[in-house]
């Protein structure tokens, strides 16, 4: 009995979450030391190629993770499946000098189908925090002593999201959507102090959990002209930490001290989300999406910084010479997109905003089905040189393989 690779895909789905859940350390920036990690901006399909847009877009023949409600408006019989990888290097700027990092990493995961002509489901897992950050030499006093000590800190993890997508086709022109996301995940830090000849060790690993519900609608005015509004609730993520302290003194090593402690619970904000998606003909399209974060409202600050209010911006652009040629030059799809973030963490009065550039091409594999791989390359830069902060400059390439199934046709 031969078994079809696409019907294996569901399964290495619930597969590969155990692994992927704990080699996210999708990041090496300095910056994922804040809060929970930096949000994780990378999406399913043609979304990395046009500058993170996509509210207004309906998936016709791919996953569209942004709105719920795109789920609506899969065709007939189709059976999508989505696989994303990264790989970013960045280079950190301070004062006068500069350092390269290099990761590399899954992306994204996900399936969806329709249910009926106008119900479509659809399962995803993407990453949804990244921490991999590194400090070395930090310098500290001993309290009621004149004495310092070095630390070399070092942080990894980050949280999943497992996200359930339902979308339903109200009219011809209304769709709405709900998605449900369970967050978990681990953010661990070890510590290593130097004193004289003694080395004091400190892990911690924090464990974080819990759901999150999006909300969505899209309008279609006419063929050329649609509107999309997406709304993600606030919620609280359980916490919980694990603590071992180890020393070591000359050649004698010891653990002097092992805790279990709950963490207060750590406030995600409201999201609302609009976009607008215009043809100019079958050749063009434009989007642009604008996201609001009301980080404010929590009240919560970090170590050394604070939350504050975050906007998103995204323009993207989109252009097929001739989808339905023989030629195959002409069914390229050719992308590219601006987006800016102004950050949600405020440092020593300066926000740590994000400005990033697109490019991206979609490659088909024939005029049988959909499949497509998804090529995109980003150039950003987040934070800068001041204030006692660092500049990250980064180049960015993510590959999407989005592949269509026909299903229930001889």
């Amino acid at each position: 009995m031969t078994i079809k690779v696409k019907h294996l895909f569901p399964v290495l789905f619930f597969i590969t979450v155990s692994a992927f859940s704990q080699t996210n350390d999708l990041s090496s920036s300095p910056y994922s030391l804040y809060g929970l990690g930096l949000r994780n901006n990378l999406n399913t399909g043609e979304a990395n190629t046009l500058g993170g847009t996509g509210i207004a877009s309906h998936s016709l023949n791919s996953i569209n993770n942004l709105n719920p409600a795109s789920f609506a408006s899969f065709s007939s019989n189709s059976f999508l499946y989505d696989i994303g990888v990264k790989v970013q290097q960045e280079t950190l700027v301070e004062g006068g000098a500069d350092e390269t990092r290099t990761n590399a990493n899954f992306s994204s995961l996900a399936f969806a189908f329709p249910v009926s002509s106008k119900f479509g489901v659809g399962l995803t897992l993407l990453p949804y925090t990244n921490v991999g950050y590194f400090v070395s030499g930090v310098i500290n006093e001993i309290e009621g002593s004149n004495q310092q000590y070095s630390s070399d800190i070092y942080g990894s993890g980050g949280l999943n999201d497992i996200k359930a997508n339902v979308g339903y086709k109200v009219t011809d022109k209304l769709s709405v959507g709900v998605s449900g996301s369970y967050l978990f995940g681990k953010i661990e830090e070890n510590e290593t102090n130097y004193f004289q000849s003694n080395t004091l060790y400190v892990s911690e690993e924090n464990f974080y959990s819990g759901f999150q519900l999006k909300t969505g609608l899209q309008y279609e005015f006419n063929s050329n002209f649609s509107f999309g509004a997406v709304a993600t609730l606030p919620t609280s993520l359980k916490g919980d930490q694990e603590n071992t302290i180890t020393l070591a003194v000359e050649d004698a090593v010891g653990t002097v001290e092992e805790t279990q402690e709950d963490l207060d619970n750590f406030k995600l904000p409201l999201e609302i989300g609009v976009g607008l998606q215009t043809k100019l003909n079958e050749n063009v399209s434009f989007n642009i999406d604008y996201t609001k974060r009301f980080w404010g409202a929590t009240n919560q600050t970090d170590q050394s910084g604070t939350f504050v209010d975050e906007d998103i911006i995204g323009l993207g652009a989109k252009y097929v010479p001739n989808k339905n040629s023989t030629n195959y030059w002409d069914r390229l799809n050719y992308r590219g997109g601006l987006s800016f973030d102004s950050g949600s963490i405020e440092i020593n009065n300066t926000r740590v905003s994000n400005y990033e550039a697109t490019i991206g091409v979609g490659i088909p594999f024939s005029k049988k089905n959909n499949s497509m791989l998804n090529v995109g390359y980003s150039y950003g830069v987040q934070g800068r040189v001041a204030n006692n902060l660092i500049q990250e400059n980064y180049h960015l390439i993510t590959i999407n393989l989005s592949l269509e199934n026909i299903w229930f046709v001889k």
